[in-house]
């Protein structure tokens, strides 16, 4: 069976109608008041009119942002080997991140411009669509994802490339520690509106607010 269905980029417009990605958060960011730019094939919420208090957010407190629209390859078998990486340990290059899962399965994580390429260069399956993906940053995101999943995120534990497969809001995910107080949080998409909404709701107490894409959580 093809999965290119779960890859917007080979949407082709058809008869006037111009192919365009959407979030599956996008509904709760319109609703938030969000303010939406196209990037990449993608309606993106660039921010929520409040552009000074995302950034004090980010600062000190929580940023919450919606980042499905990153480029999500899965990579099988003997292609999915670096030497230097085992699972549990993520590393970034070639402005990607490639993030083990298991001994025989890599996960990529890349801009939505440059899937196309890593996709047919590896190859991979694509499941862009088929993953959402939450970026939680700030000073108080391991304090978020305290109240929403058992894994434990302390530095000493996961280090900056750790990649934490187990269940945030009781849904299997993936989290990726992509540096200093910066997470990424994977999961199937179908719940994408549940765990952003638990992610939000476990934000706010703390002070946390949902940002666009200018603030990139």
């Amino acid at each position: 069976m093809s999965l290119d269905f779960l890859s917007p980029d080979l949407a082709r417009p058809d008869r006037g109608f111009e192919p365009l990605a959407r979030s599956p958060i996008e509904p709760s960011l319109r609703r938030a008041g969000a303010r939406f730019e196209v990037r990449d094939g993608w309606s993106v919420a660039i921010d929520l009119g409040d552009a000074a208090a995302e950034q004090e957010a980010a600062r000190s407190s929580v940023a919450v942002a919606d980042r499905c629209a990153l480029g999500k390859l899965e990579v099988t078998g003997p292609a999915s080997s670096l030497p230097e990486l085992a699972p549990g340990a993520a590393v970034h290059r070639e402005g990607a991140w490639w993030c083990p899962v298991t001994a025989e399965r890599m996960l990529v994580l890349c801009p939505p411009v440059a899937t196309a390429e890593l996709r047919e260069r590896l190859p991979a399956v694509d499941l862009t669509t088929g993953l959402a993906a939450v970026g939680i940053a700030g000073p108080r995101a391991r304090d978020v994802l305290a109240r929403l999943s058992a894994l434990d995120l302390r530095p000493q534990s996961t280090p900056e490339g750790g990649f934490r497969p187990g269940s945030v809001a009781r849904v299997p995910a993936m989290v990726l520690r992509e540096g200093g107080d910066r997470f990424l949080v994977l999961f199937g998409s179908a719940y994408a509106q549940y765990v952003w909404t638990a992610v939000c709701d476990a934000a706010g107490p703390l002070g946390g607010r949902v940002v666009g894409a200018g603030q990139d959580a």
